[in-house]
């Protein structure tokens, strides 16, 4: 398969990465892999984003020219990095001798074997089947496929055309290498591994132990929506990567001004590829901008200051620009919210301190729930309680997306799982820091994220998701009271008691993943425990079905009717002209079609208030088949 030509790719920047570590005396090789691995991964998003845009400007956005493309970029690096010796370099990797314990080593073991190796698994054989996949993500990637390029089309769900994208452009080379969706779901899982890199990373920086570091990987590990999100397209482990990224190399910009500008260049980077991920990483990063620009002109390094200003304005022209003017031309400004009906926009229609601190609360109480029905009510009986206390409805009209009211829930899915062990993991370390000696830059962090969570909150509504929106900032929350936590906590008993409670904790979302049950559905399984009439009397696992039926493990409904429709169509109406919802499974089409049809066009004549692209615009009596989404009963309608 030519995903292969990819996957090699990586791994050569990885060597050349880590030599290039290695010659510039950094820490030792296991953190020059980590490190070597951190810049292949920003290296792979910058290349893909690259040859995705440039593709895009001749209509070339197709499996042979992306094939030749990526045989190029190869060679390319190969030939630039010919001198070096890669055999010897590897050879080194594999044969280095980790100076750790033999206990840890199993431990290590145990967690690949019992975590990683099933994430990775589930990644590959089962396919995407969360909401936002079935509606946008995917959906984009075969029509750009379709149209050659990543332009506006016409459909009527907004997000397909005008969410960040950086994400689908690495999956549109993925898919176009492979010719699959099996390997759709690896970014993601790629990213939960890397946020555990990054984060022993960071704590290496402040010389904390491997026993400290693996603390830090089984907190971060263990929260729910990371390994929820690890196995899907959603694309917050992506954001978040490229944001603890940018911090990682915020600190390492503040600690060696000696190497400045490697430092700042993979920084604005990792900005740049976060906020073409998700638009509000800007908005966390910017309180650290700011520091960072008062801390270079605090040092009186002028030149150090407008070699920042000019690399950032031509990393920033590079990655951004081409987006910001395309959706200034086609949706009227950078983020097109205007294009979105009032209510389905996620912008706070009103930007006040009330507002902001209704929406802080909200995220704590989601953060804090549990499946459990009486334990929320409790939690929105003392929301409902301090809203009254701040003066404001937490139902106030416009801070609330789509209207709806605020509810507690946590269904233990990659959109809405909180973690109280996780928020008391946050919290509790918090009061040690009085005696450290580093206390102040501890305390100004701990704000900094406050003020980022709260600045999310100024300017977004409230959204029964925003758990996952505010992921960035919640990993970087742990890593902050793991820290607290290791230098204060001198019984090294204790902190194996900590690894081996949250080990058992990281085992629960795996196995019993709602979306992807590899032992059985948690809330199946509760019924089954009360003796509950909706407990089914056989439980599917991932293991008792094909991958067609995995595609709808939250959607059987769905699936039943899609079946119907499809056997009642013709192999010759292959020109469908979709009329969807603004959440429709849209996905499910295409993975039908392309069983069905040898050849297919798949396009919507209508669409809401936006300009397409004239190239992708297809006339209405260029398609024989209408295909309707109605509140997910799909109908079929044959033209003349």
């Amino acid at each position: 398969m030519f995903i292969l030509i990819e996957i090699i790719t990586f791994l050569i920047l990885t060597i050349c990465f880590f030599d290039a570590n290695s010659k510039s005396g950094k820490k030792g090789i296991i953190y020059n892999i980590r490190l070597a691995l951190l810049q292949s991964f920003i290296g792979i998003a910058l290349i893909s984003y690259v040859l995705v845009e440039i593709l895009s400007l001749f209509n070339g956005l197709n499996k042979d020219n992306v094939i030749l493309s990526w045989v190029l970029v190869l060679l390319t690096i190969y030939v630039i990095n010919r001198t070096r010796p890669f055999k010897l370099l590897l050879l080194q990797i594999i044969t280095y001798k980790w100076g750790i314990t033999l206990g840890a080593k199993r431990l290590l073991f145990g967690v690949f074997v019992l975590i990683i190796l099933p994430l990775c698994l589930l990644s590959i054989f089962i396919p995407p089947n969360n909401w936002d996949s079935m509606a946008y993500h995917l959906p984009r990637v075969e029509h750009w496929i379709q149209n050659g390029n990543i332009y506006p089309y016409n459909t009527n769900i907004v997000r397909q055309v005008l969410t960040s994208p950086l994400s689908e452009y690495m999956l549109v080379n993925i898919q176009l290498l492979s010719e699959t969706d099996s390997f759709f779901n690896i970014v993601q899982f790629a990213s939960f591994l890397l946020i555990l890199i990054i984060g022993t990373l960071i704590f290496k920086e402040f010389n904390i132990n491997y026993e400290g570091q693996l603390l830090l990987v089984f907190a971060l590990m263990s929260l729910p929506m990371m390994i929820f999100q690890s196995t899907t397209t959603q694309t917050d482990l992506l954001a978040s990567i490229f944001f603890l990224s940018f911090i990682y190399f915020a600190l390492l910009t503040y600690k060696e001004l000696d190497k400045f500008k490697f430092n700042i260049i993979y920084l604005i980077i990792s900005l740049a590829l976060g906020i073409l991920t998700k638009y509000h990483i800007a908005i966390f990063a910017f309180p650290i901008c700011l520091y960072l620009v008062y801390f270079i002109i605090s040092k009186k390094k002028v030149n150090k200051f407008y070699f920042t200003i000019l690399i950032g304005i031509i990393i920033f022209s590079v990655i951004l620009l081409p987006l910001f003017a395309r959706n200034i031309y086609f949706f009227g400004s950078i983020t097109g919210k205007e294009v979105f009906a009032e209510n389905a926009t996620i912008v706070n229609s009103t930007l006040n301190i009330k507002n902001m601190l209704s929406n802080d609360l909200k995220h704590i109480f989601d953060f804090i729930s549990l499946p459990v029905d009486f334990y929320n009510k409790i939690l929105f009986s003392i929301n409902h309680s301090i809203h009254s206390l701040i003066g404001i409805s937490e139902d106030a009209p416009g801070n609330n997306w789509a209207g709806e009211p605020f509810m507690v829930n946590n269904h233990l899915t990659e959109d809405t799982a909180g973690s109280l062990i996780h928020a008391i993991w946050i919290a509790i370390p918090f009061v040690f820091i009085y005696k450290m000696k580093n206390k102040i830059q501890l305390t100004l962090l701990i704000f900094y994220s406050f003020i980022a969570l709260s600045l999310y909150s100024l300017f977004f509504r409230y959204t029964p998701f925003d758990i996952r929106l505010l992921l960035p900032i919640i990993l970087l929350l742990i890593i902050i009271s793991t820290f607290i936590l290791v230098t204060q906590v001198r019984s090294q008993l204790v902190i194996k008691f900590f690894i081996a409670f949250l080990f058992l904790i990281a085992l629960l979302p795996v196995y019993f993943n709602r979306a992807k049950p590899i032992i059985i559905d948690p809330f199946y399984l509760k019924r089954i425990l009360v003796h509950s009439p909706k407990a089914e009397t056989k439980i599917k696992n991932i293991f008792e079905k094909s991958r067609l039926d995995n595609y709808f493990t939250q959607n059987q409904v769905v699936q039943k009717n899609i079946d119907s429709l499809f056997r009642s169509i013709p192999k010759s109406y292959n020109r469908i002209n979709l009329k969807i919802e603004f959440d429709s499974y849209e996905y499910l089409i295409w993975v039908y079609a392309k069983q069905k049809y040898d050849s297919f066009y798949i396009g919507n004549s209508d669409s809401l208030p936006y300009k397409s692209y004239s190239k992708n615009i297809k006339p209405n009596d260029y398609y024989n088949i209408i295909i309707q989404d109605q509140n997910k009963y799909w109908q079929a309608k044959f033209l003349p």
